[in-house]
Order: C-alpha cells, then sequence, then structure tokens
C-alpha cells in the first residue's frame, strides 16, 4: 500500500515540474493574449504552439520532447506554449478550440486577407524526432531563384531590402530557407546558383557560398558582404543590422533636412510638441503622427520584450510611409466629423512640395503622460493600443483592433488618406512629467 507521505512527495515533484514548465532558459517561449499575434506575425517559420495546464501528465510528459524539438529545429522553426490554466489565457484557448491537454497546433506561412497566419492541428508521433521532421517539411521556400543578369532588376524591383545567396548548390539548403521565412515581408531573399566570375568579382566574392546583402533598393552597387559564420544566429543578425536597423532616410528635392525614421517617445509636453506638432529646425509638420500606447515595466524581462515587440509593430508603420502618396490628406468635410475620401487627388502635373514623412511615436500606459493621452482620445483599456493623429487638420482616429503589422498597417493607411479621422476638441495638451529647470510651488 502507498503511504500518504510518499502520494503528498509525488504530488509536489509533479508541481514543481509543472511550476517549472519552460521556464528559464528554455527554447520555448511562453505566450500571452499580449504577444501572440505579434510574435506569431513577425515571421513565417513554421510555428509550433503548444496549449497546455500544468497539471496536465500528458503535457509534463511531452515537455521534454517539446524542449528537444525546439533546440533541434532552431533557425528553421519556432516553438511556444501557451498555459490555459491562467485566467487571461484562456479567451486565447477558447480562440483555437483547444479541448483537450496538451493541443499542438502548428502556424504556417499562409496567412488570411488581414494577415494573420492559418493553423493546422498537429496530428504526429509526440515526440521530438517527428515533430522537428514535421516543422522542417513545413519550411516555406520563399527564396527566388535569380540568374546573374536578373541580380540588378531583383534588387530594385521593389522598395524592401535584399539579401542574396550565391551557392554552388542547385537548391538552398534549410538555413537559407529558415532566414528567409524568418524575414518573409520584411527583407527578399533570393539565390543564385553557380554565379560568373565577373558577379563575383562585382560584389567582391572569392568564395562560394556567400551571401551579398542590398540594403538600398534603388542603388545595386551599395552591398554588403557577409563574412561570418555559416549559423542561423549571426547570419540573421547581420542581415537585420545591415538590411532592417540600418533604415535609410529618403530626401525629396524641396526637403534638405531628412526627417529621422525611429519611433520616439513621448515623456513631455515638449516631446509631443517636437515629435508631432511642431518640429524643430526646416522639419515640416507631419501629415499623420501614430501615437502607440504600451505598458512597460523595465523592470520586468517579459514587459521589456513585449515592449520591443510592440516597438517592431510600430516600426513596420513608419517604414510603409515609403510607400505612400506624397500628398496630404483630404480636408475635413463641412457637413460632417469624418474625413472623405477624394479620388484623383495625386495629379500628374501637381507641383506642390512633397508631404512630409508619417511620424511614429510610443507613451508608457503606466506614465502620467500615457494616462493623459488615452484620456484625451478616449483609447481603449486594452493594451498595445494606439491612436492617429493630424497635427495640420486637428484631429485623430483611435485604433481598435489587434496590435499587428497587418491590421496596423491598413489602418494607418486609411487614416493617411483621411478616412475615421474626427476632429479634436481642444487642445493636444499633456502635462507629463516635470521639465528640467522647474520647480513645484
Amino acid at each position: 500500500m502507498v503511504s500518504i507521505r510518499v502520494l503528498v512527495l509525488a504530488a509536489v515533484a509533479a508541481a514543481g515540474r509543472a511550476a517549472g514548465m519552460f521556464d528559464g532558459d528554455s527554447a520555448v517561449r511562453q505566450l500571452t493574449p499580449t504577444n501572440f499575434d505579434l510574435v506569431l506575425e513577425r515571421t513565417s517559420q513554421p510555428t509550433f504552439v503548444k496549449f497546455y495546464a500544468p497539471w496536465c501528465g500528458h503535457c509534463q510528459t511531452l515537455e521534454p520532447e517539446y524542449e528537444r524539438a525546439a533546440t533541434r529545429t532552431h533557425g528553421v522553426a519556432k516553438f511556444y506554449a501557451v498555459n490555459c490554466d491562467v485566467e487571461s489565457n484562456r479567451g486565447l484557448c477558447a480562440r483555437y478550440n483547444v479541448q483537450g491537454f496538451p493541443t499542438l497546433k502548428v502556424f504556417t506561412e499562409k496567412r488570411t486577407k488581414r494577415g494573420s497566419r492559418r493553423a493546422v492541428d498537429y496530428q504526429g508521433a509526440r515526440k521530438a524526432s517527428a515533430m522537428a521532421k514535421y516543422a522542417r517539411s513545413m519550411l516555406p521556400s520563399l527564396s527566388t531563384k535569380l540568374s546573374a543578369d536578373g541580380l540588378d532588376t531583383f534588387v530594385t524591383g521593389t522598395q524592401l531590402p535584399k539579401a542574396v545567396l550565391l551557392t554552388e548548390r542547385s537548391k538552398p539548403g534549410d538555413l537559407w530557407r529558415g532566414v528567409a521565412a524568418h524575414f518573409d515581408r520584411k527583407v527578399q531573399l533570393a539565390h543564385i546558383v553557380n554565379p560568373d566570375s565577373a558577379t563575383l568579382e562585382r560584389l567582391g566574392v572569392d568564395k562560394l557560398p556567400a551571401i551579398v546583402v542590398f540594403p538600398e533598393h534603388t542603388d545595386p552597387s551599395v552591398a554588403e558582404l557577409y563574412t561570418g559564420e555559416s549559423k542561423y544566429l549571426p547570419l540573421a543578425k547581420f542581415i537585420h543590422a545591415t538590411a532592417i536597423a540600418r533604415k535609410p532616410v529618403r530626401q525629396s528635392k524641396a526637403q534638405t533636412n531628412p526627417v529621422a525614421l525611429d519611433v520616439q517617445q513621448i515623456e513631455t509636453q515638449a516631446d509631443l510638441e517636437r515629435v508631432c506638432i511642431s518640429p524643430a529646425g526646416s522639419s515640416p509638420v507631419p501629415i499623420l503622427c501614430v501615437i502607440g500606447v504600451i505598458a512597460l515595466e523595465p523592470e520586468f524581462e517579459e514587459s521589456r520584450a513585449e515592449h520591443a515587440q510592440v516597438v517592431t509593430v510600430l516600426e513596420s508603420v513608419l517604414s510603409g510611409q515609403r510607400l505612400r502618396s506624397p500628398h496630404a490628406p483630404t480636408q475635413p468635410n463641412s457637413n460632417s466629423d469624418d474625413y472623405d475620401e477624394v479620388e484623383g487627388d495625386s495629379s500628374a502635373d501637381d507641383t506642390s512640395e512633397p508631404s512630409p514623412p508619417l511620424r511614429v511615436a510610443w507613451v508608457n500606459a503606466l506614465s502620467a503622460a500615457g494616462q493623459q493621452v488615452r484620456a484625451m482620445f478616449g483609447l481603449s483599456d486594452d493594451l498595445p493600443t494606439a491612436v492617429a493623429v493630424s497635427p495640420r487638420k486637428h484631429a485623430a482616429a483611435p485604433y481598435h483592433g489587434a496590435f499587428t503589422r497587418a491590421d496596423m498597417l491598413d489602418w494607418a493607411d486609411q487614416c493617411y488618406e483621411g478616412r475615421g479621422m474626427r476632429r479634436i476638441a481642444g487642445e493636444l495638451i499633456i502635462s507629463g512629467k516635470q521639465e528640467a529647470g522647474h520647480d513645484e510651488l
């Protein structure tokens, strides 16, 4: 007969395992409703999500296999987990019709019209080798095969930065395919098989394989050769630093001082003025200023990580301004508080000065400035959220929806065209924190 003491010790051990599920140095990251869509939207790599409950015995049995699968497919696939026993996560579990534990969903590169990724149920063996094999089989081929003659056309074809693999292999391996899936919709990847000597000399390549990044879509002569290890992490960091973080600035003939393309924090009225209302120097007032409202507690690592993800989405909205029309949004309709879209506003012979870029900023929802921004524009308590402000027209539009790149870009496009914008009652004033040099009475 098993003693009560043995049962208690077994229960305590099981509880300890459950509490530590995917903690610490785990290759599997926990997701919540706050970061779920953000994390999945950022990649097109096959993405496993394990919906579980800590008390579930089968979930605990699966944990080490799931961990090993995540480690084996690093750079090729993503592995995440959602704890359905947490009250705030239950709506997310219901959204994916989780009826038993553990439930494994795999999100593919295929997306809905709104940009959300499609999920399929994983029905295979729950062993690391089987899950890793399935993940590799789901890895999409997003690298375009080029001829050397087509390189310049590829580089200048779209406004995205490019990265090209020069190789002797007939098909790129999993490493390059994984990188292509990771940077899907942010950087376009291609490969050239057996490039000629003239192409190699032009790009400064003396041996294959080689990887070259073209950060400027307007100039194929600007190229950066990768000289690091053939490993996912250093390669991905190089492409990100060279093609994305570099953030080249566009200038028009009428604009001698470029506007920096970065997401700035608003803490005071001076920040609001500088970013959105009255930029310093000769920088013109922006057509649209998007302000993201984010809850940031810097002392907590998870909060810092979620803040970084939200800022990434805001950066994608900012970079999207390069694709916009160079004309200002329409005037408010005299009979309505809404802007009306005007067709044919961009005539070929228009010689007016091009509009300045979109500005994007963020404010901490937990700060005084953040609370005032939320109150001023009637923003939702669901965070993160955002508001689009037109300083020129004294109008604004709160954001309603999932904080994903695709949805935010659609919304920003509509605001840029004047749709959904309503006049602001009162002045754009926040007190924020105390300015330096001022004392309280």
